[in-house]
């Protein structure tokens, strides 16, 4: 195909509009978030702990939440950030440790690493884009106490070989399933194979509330010490219960958690949609040369909110981009130099400068995978028109272009 026939050089798009945006949880929000919200605002207890009318919500949500990741414990948190700082601190993170985390996530990740005084070691990605094992071995000092394994995109790290590393080094492993909510390893759902898992409810999520956060454990001693850092008065309201540790105000709203209770409801009906619109674009387009999908670590446990495909260099990968979204097939490049990214390791050293630790070739190859990276979101509420529209632009593009 010419490249005049894409609408990049004037040919006509294969949408006559964008696709719709990307809030997965937000979207599927209706009358029952709506209701639930009035009854905590009827109740006039929008305070987890007391009020005049107090429901409990946040307790329900915790309760709910936990047993749907099969854990012990659930603790509803104000932000996924409030819910990596409260981790970290839990497993007892400070000055002179190091936690080794990839060099591909949110800013959140090495920055509350280094808000508990322990240092950010940056590891390698693969073509999973999530962390290399095989990195994370030759990353490992004396002073490194944890692994922070981030499943990106939605999709989960190799957890198998990351649990033999850290086994093999007495090391905790924080699990980071912000984006990846409700998704699973081997049958296990995210967040509940290390020692502490943690989750972002933000507005982009596959669940939100607009904020809000958790954390997920089966160690009691971890969950002790989570209550008393997410809430400063923790210790005085169960002494004989909760350790005597400084804390801040990280505590979940009760008219957060009511939200979530309905969004939880929701989650694998949202997953399912997004796992079945991926698998037949992806499917539609696995017979293009030229493109190489990005590695599930365990293809049945991705919640599809993505597809991401690497091209052979970041100026074939940023054309591409061009000429869908020309074509009104919303793409990016994870990584471009002309755009700051705090989900880019790059990006963190002015914010973090000497206090996280990268090597250069750590980086290079970070940026190289992330700088040929497509990503095509995949929104639960796809019509079947949108998958197709999706599935003939990137063989046009990719007929025009590779």
């Amino acid at each position: 195909m010419d490249k005049e026939k894409l609408a990049l050089y004037g040919g006509k798009p294969v949408r006559e509009k964008p696709l719709p945006p990307m809030y997965p949880g937000a979207l599927f929000i209706d009358e029952n978030e709506e209701r639930a919200v009035i009854e905590v605002l009827r109740s006039k207890s929008l305070f987890r702990y007391y009020g005049p009318n107090l429901l409990r919500k946040a307790e329900e949500f915790e309760k709910r939440f936990a047993e749907y990741m099969g854990v012990k414990y659930a603790l509803g948190v104000s932000s996924g950030t409030a819910a990596l700082y409260t981790a970290l601190k839990a497993l007892g993170m400070r000055e002179g440790d190091e936690v080794i985390v990839p060099a591909y996530g949110w800013i959140s990740v090495p920055a509350m690493v280094a808000a508990t005084g322990a240092t950010p070691v940056i590891a390698g990605i693969d073509e999973s884009l999530s962390l290399d094992p095989d990195d994370i071995e030759r990353k490992i000092t004396d002073r490194t106490k944890a692994i922070l394994a981030v499943h990106m995109r939605g999709a989960p790290c190799d957890m198998d070989r990351i649990m033999d590393v850290a086994k093999e080094h007495d090391l905790m492993v924080i699990e980071d399933a912000a984006q990846s909510c409700g998704g699973e390893y081997k049958g296990k759902k995210l967040g509940s194979i290390g020692d502490i898992g943690i989750f972002s409810f933000q507005l982009n999520k596959i669940i939100t509330a607009g904020e809000g956060g958790a954390v997920i454990t089966n160690n009691e001693d971890f969950y002790r010490r989570a209550l008393a850092v997410h809430d400063v008065a923790a210790y005085y309201r169960a002494p004989d219960y909760v350790p005597p540790l400084i804390g801040f105000n990280f505590r979940m709203s009760e008219i957060t958690a009511a939200i979530l209770i309905e969004q939880l409801k929701k989650i694998d009906r949202i997953i399912e949609r997004m796992r079945r619109n991926k698998e037949k674009i992806k499917k539609e387009i696995s017979d293009i040369d030229g493109i190489e999908f990005r590695k599930l670590n365990d293809p049945n446990g991705d919640t599809g909110i993505c597809i991401i495909f690497f091209l052979p260099t970041q100026k074939k990968a940023l054309e591409f981009v061009r000429a869908l979204n020309a074509e009104n097939i919303g793409a990016f490049v994870i990584y471009r130099e002309d755009r700051l990214d705090g989900h880019v390791c790059k990006y963190w050293l002015p914010v973090l400068k000497e206090r996280m630790r990268i090597d250069k070739e750590t980086m290079r190859r970070a940026l190289d995978l992330l700088g040929r990276a497509v990503n095509i979101d995949v929104n639960p509420i796809l019509t079947e028109e949108d998958v197709n529209s999706i599935i003939e632009g990137i063989h046009k593009v990719a007929n025009a272009i590779l």
